[in-house]
């Protein structure tokens, strides 16, 4: 089964600090060197708007990284960027393919998680994805902000990056008929799709590593993270 991986980047997905350095390497060359420890580097495309392209090209130049560059020919949204990236790697809906769909949101998300995630999709299932036990406290609260109960945390799991679909599933998710809006829920989680479509999900353990941040936010906190690391 082919392995590859797209790193979508859509216009609405905070580039700039995606392409900063933080700690003196760039989120995005971070996310993209990860995965290049699952997957060869032919067959690792980041997907973007025209709009981008040059900014993500440059930044990936400048890191020494000689991954694609797919640029969508549509309006830029995330099904649309996401399809440039299949296309470019010439992946169909009937190609035997794993694919992991990365995000620059996640920087610190280990190699060792991408080929956990790829592992499990090839042995069977549509989608598998790496989840971690909630440990917060959780709260059920009503529409003036009173606490109502305390949610049971036994069942309860954080989704990380990367995730896996195999080319049949992403291409059922990704695919839109021309003159069909896209609904707003669907937009930008392909995932929260994959359960509404009844897709076989597999989850593998995640890793501490890959926690989520918000852009340019959270640089400081990441750059503490990575400090912490190095000493």
């Amino acid at each position: 089964m082919k392995q590859c991986a797209v790193v979508p980047m859509t216009s609405s997905a905070g580039v700039d600090a995606a392409i900063s350095p933080v700690s003196g390497e760039a989120p995005l060359v971070r996310v993209v060197r990860s995965v290049l420890q699952a997957v060869a580097s032919g067959d690792v495309v980041v997907a973007t708007v025209p709009v981008l392209a040059a900014s993500v090209e440059e930044c990936l130049r400048a890191a020494g990284l000689g991954v694609a560059v797919a640029v969508t020919r549509g309006s830029g949204s995330r099904r649309q960027v996401l399809r440039a990236g299949l296309e470019h790697l010439g992946v169909e809906p009937h190609t035997a393919a794993a694919i992991l769909i990365c995000d620059h949101r996640f920087p610190l998300s280990p190699g060792e998680l991408a080929v956990r995630v790829l592992a499990a999709l090839v042995s069977g299932g549509d989608v598998v994805v790496p989840v971690l036990p909630v440990t917060d406290s959780v709260k059920t609260v009503d529409e003036v902000g009173s606490v109502l109960s305390t949610v049971d945390r036994a069942t309860l799991r954080t989704v990380q990056f990367p995730r896996g679909f195999t080319a049949s599933a992403l291409w059922q998710l990704v695919a839109v008929p021309l003159g069909v809006a896209e609904s707003p829920a669907t937009v930008d989680d392909e995932f929260h799709d994959a359960l509404r479509a009844g897709l076989d999900v597999g989850v593998v353990d995640g890793d501490a590593d890959a926690f989520q941040v918000e852009l340019p936010r959270d640089a400081h906190l990441l750059d503490a993270v990575i400090a912490c690391r190095c000493d």
